[in-house]
């Protein structure tokens, strides 16, 4: 892939209506983003009208002309793409994410509600009902809910259009009418209060011609002027407290105003370095949990003016608010000194212009943030120049950054911990402010009736095929696969090492743990990467172990010195037998099972016996079978230099007999009961040995039984009544072979009808084969979705692993969607039962699971194991 972003010029037109255009074409892709910003948000709301903003956004999606009744995501579910909306202090944007050939419909579906959406009682009240569980989850249920936002503006802030939040109240939201709704409309979404932005495999000319064509006649109407958003700076420090039973600490949030970015940017984006300081390096105290300091409730350059600095945290035993407020001080009082942040700030701004560049590599983010731009400073450009204006904030400029923060006056919110829940008293009810009569009477009938009529939805265009240009695929000296692709997006590496783990790591995953844990603490791996704006992630899930990151390109070289040090490290102790289960939240579920099985097929494993960790670290951190994949702005033969310099110390361990594994037990089904879970946590599986030939037929076999939208699994759990569960199918790499699954998390009542249900499915595949409607469908789909791949350079790195350690081939990914729109339907109706057909499942269950109990209920025999090392 060698087209990017930093390639092709903004390009911006104006239609007659007013409405605003940039497109920002990206070569290879395959997918197009589209994004709508409206500049209204919720502080436009007057006073009566609190979460309308909110309502409105919801309400955008369930009509309009020509896509009446729900229909607007019909087209967009058909093709595996994504559209959603959000609503913000100053803006509200809807957007969609699906494959270049949809592009016409996704204009279409914008340009139909843009000229005629449709509001009605029905409509209202269904959403009204979600809006009200909306908030219910973000701040009643949720611990610690409305920290810090929404909460904190009402503490900082005075004005109304500052202080109040974007929910509202929904008993007064319940006074809604359609006639509201095409006041608001009317007032708010003109074609010249918006900003529709295109990113991705867009051939300009064309696109001129179809947006035209669907938005050109939408009717100019005038833009209501922006809300008055000035406020004078606090008098004085503000103090808001609240409680709430059953949480484990004390929370404090602090919040500054922030410089205007439209007159200050320099003083903003000091200011954004100050609190990644704070976030990263903490308060300078032993056993205090480090701030999370951010700006903007939603993000840095994501409001007008004011915006606000955040700094939230729990605090440790025996501290209280005041003691944390003067420790922000202190901190404030120690960085206004320039000396003192020099190297800090330098290495804070690598960190942020390469999270910047990772970030907008990605379709979606790109396209929402020219937009965002756009609609709030009138300057897409500023996505693109960010990199430069933060490389050019000096220390001098963060100090005195930290100089006026000590001394602003802030607002301090507190949640403690208390018997009962106290929030802010509510406002009293207000009544909506009404217009005239005259201009209000029956404005939703008024809307309907200046319609044109409905249009039909345009038919897809060419199906575009991905390309990955400057592709290489190589072995190295020590047996290292080396995949690399140039994408030239964003001034960064991803870079992706996966190592099969081996008999001896897949028969022992608590002492990788440990080795991991160990490995990355004593090379410093994750904090060495961040020095040079990159990152390193060193993990395993049983199967492999992995590293992942990135790297700017001019660091690319210490980014693989820390890799040599991670794979090449001194000697490490023995561990006398299994070492305890890493701190934090308990083992994930699914991955606890597929250890247990693992051991089992192995025929188990000696767990008390002393593990030599430097050996185990040769065995499993080893070239042999590893493949490193390397997607961005590199040129593939001298990054293959750098490598095999940087690796040179880097040898496979002696021959291992991890090859042709006699596998026992697979037709088992295990039970490992896990007191305390909710939910029980099933994996049916099979051996199903990999087979290049008949891939394609067995991935729309796989999509077709239980991992798409329309899958018989999902069907069926949605035609029963079942909401209460999941599940899924799917195929991947295990042990030294493959196998085909299908996984559920299931609440303990649901078990037996969840059994049932896959079985029935199971049984359905050879009974009732899928026909020519049922194949064309998830074809569609699948080569669809498959194209997502390429919407960002870290995703197709992260596929082409995955791919790759699979056993296809790295172009494996550009030629699949060709198969899939010509494989038999007669190869897919095999393909089912071959996978999926199990007449006595075989696997392993988790939960809180009694196994005779199971055996009774269920008819199946199990096999209880017990978890001593997994």
């Amino acid at each position: 892939m060698t087209g990017g972003w930093p390639d092709v010029e903004l390009i911006r037109m104006t239609l007659p209506n007013a409405l605003r255009v940039l497109l920002a074409p990206g070569r290879g892709t395959a997918r197009v983003a589209m994004a709508v910003h409206y500049g209204v948000g919720f502080r436009a709301e007057p006073p009566g009208r609190e979460g309308f903003a909110h309502l409105f956004e919801h309400l955008m999606f369930r009509g309009s002309e020509s896509l009446p009744g729900g229909r607007f995501y019909d087209h967009v579910h058909r093709v595996a793409g994504m559209a959603n909306g959000s609503t913000h202090q100053d803006f509200t944007d809807y957007y969609q994410v699906l494959p270049a050939a949809a592009l016409e419909q996704a204009l279409f579906s914008e340009a139909d509600r843009m000229r005629a959406p449709r509001f009605t009682a029905e409509s209202l009240a269904e959403q009204l009902a979600g809006i009200e569980e909306e908030i219910r989850q973000a701040t009643v249920e949720r611990p610690y809910g409305g920290f810090p936002w929404p909460l904190l503006p009402g503490v900082l802030y005075d004005t109304f259009a500052n202080a109040h939040d974007g929910y509202g109240d929904v008993e007064l939201l319940r006074r809604t009418t359609p006639d509201d709704c095409a006041e608001f409309f009317h007032a708010h979404y003109a074609p010249g209060n918006a900003v529709l932005t295109l990113v991705g495999d867009v051939d300009p000319e064309k696109a001129r011609d179809l947006i035209e064509r669907h938005f050109g006649d939408i009717a100019p109407r005038p833009v209501q002027p922006p809300p008055d958003l000035g406020e004078p700076e606090p008098a004085a420090d503000r103090w808001a407290a609240y409680s709430e039973p059953g949480i484990p600490a004390t929370a404090v949030a602090l919040g500054y105003r922030l410089p205007d970015p439209e007159r200050d940017l320099p003083g903003y984006l000091a200011h954004v370095v100050l609190a990644r300081l704070l976030s990263r390096h903490g308060l300078g105290r032993a056993g205090w949990p480090r701030p999370d300091g951010s700006c903007g409730f939603f993000g840095a350059l994501a409001a007008k003016d004011p915006d606000t600095l955040v700094l939230a945290s729990l605090l440790a035993p025996g501290v209280t608010p005041e003691h944390l407020v003067t420790a922000v001080n202190e901190r404030w009082d120690e960085w206004a000194d320039t000396g003192e942040v020099v190297g800090l700030v330098d290495e804070a701004i690598r960190g942020l212009r390469s999270e910047h560049h990772r970030r907008h590599g990605d379709l979606e983010t790109r396209c929402r943030a020219l937009g965002r731009a756009e609609v709030l400073f009138g300057r897409a450009e500023l996505v693109d120049e960010l990199p430069e204006h933060l490389a050019g904030v000096s220390a001098s400029q963060v100090a005195q950054a930290a100089r006026a923060l000590r001394s602003a006056h802030k607002g301090v919110l507190v949640i403690e911990p208390a018997p009962d829940r106290t929030r802010p008293r509510p406002a009293a009810i207000r009544a909506p402010r009404r217009p005239e009569p005259s201009m209000r009477r029956g404005d939703a009938e008024r809307l309907a009736r200046t319609s044109t009529g409905p249009r039909p939805l345009p038919p897809l265009g060419p199906r575009r095929q991905p390309r990955m240009t400057d592709l290489s695929d190589t072995t190295l000296p020590n047996g290292l696969r080396l995949v690399t692709v140039r994408d030239t997006r964003a001034p960064l590496v991803e870079t992706r090492l996966r190592m099969p783990l081996g008999r001896r790591g897949w028969a022992r995953p608590r002492q990788v743990d440990a080795l991991v844990r160990l490995v990355g603490a004593r090379t410093g791996s994750s904090r060495l990467a961040q020095a040079i704006g990159g990152e390193f992630d060193l993990c395993t899930d049983g199967q492999w172990m992995d590293v992942s990151g990135f790297v700017p390109i001019a660091m690319l070289d210490d980014w693989l010195s820390i890799l040599a040090d991670v794979l090449v490290t001194e000697e490490l102790p023995a561990l006398a037998g299994p070492p305890a289960p890493p701190a934090g939240p308990g083992r994930i579920p699914d991955r606890t099972g597929d250890n247990a099985l693992r051991r089992h097929w192995l025929g188990g494993y000696p767990v008390d016996d002393p593990v030599d960790l430097a050996e185990l670290r040769r065995s499993v951190m080893s070239p042999s079978g590893a493949c490193l994949v390397a997607v961005g702005d590199l040129d593939p033969e001298s990054f293959a230099t750098s490598v095999e310099k940087a690796l040179f110390s880097w040898q496979p361990a002696e021959a291992r007999p991890d090859t042709g594994l006699t596998l026992r037990g697979t037709e088992d089904l295990l039970v490992l009961r896990q007191p305390g879970l909710a939910e029980v946590h099933l994996a049916f599986c099979a051996v199903r040995p990999f087979d290049p030939s008949d891939e394609a037929a067995r991935y729309l076999a796989t999509a077709i039984f239980g991992s798409y939208l329309r899958s018989r699994l999902a069907t069926r759990i949605f035609s029963r009544g079942r909401a209460g569960y999941e599940a899924y199918s799917g195929r991947g790499a295990f042990l030294d072979t493959h196998r085909a699954y299908v996984r559920a998390r299931v609440p303990r009542g649901l078990v037996t009808g969840a059994l049932d249900d896959i079985r029935g499915e199971m049984r359905g595949l050879a009974v009732d084969p899928p026909g020519d409607a049922e194949v064309t469908s998830a074809r569609e789909y699948c080569a669809a979705q498959l194209l997502s791949a390429f919407d960002s350079p870290s995703v197709l790195a992260d596929l082409l692993r995955q791919t790759v350690s699979s056993g296809q081939e790295p172009t494996w990914l550009e030629r699949l969607p060709g198969l899939l729109h010509e494989v038999p339907v007669a190869d897919v109706a095999t393909a089912g039962p071959d996978l999926f057909e199990m007449r006595h499942p075989a696997g392993v269950i988790v939960g809180d699971v009694d196994h005779e109990r199971f055996e009774e209920d269920t008819g199946l025999r199990v096999t209880p194991v017990s978890d001593p090392a997994i």
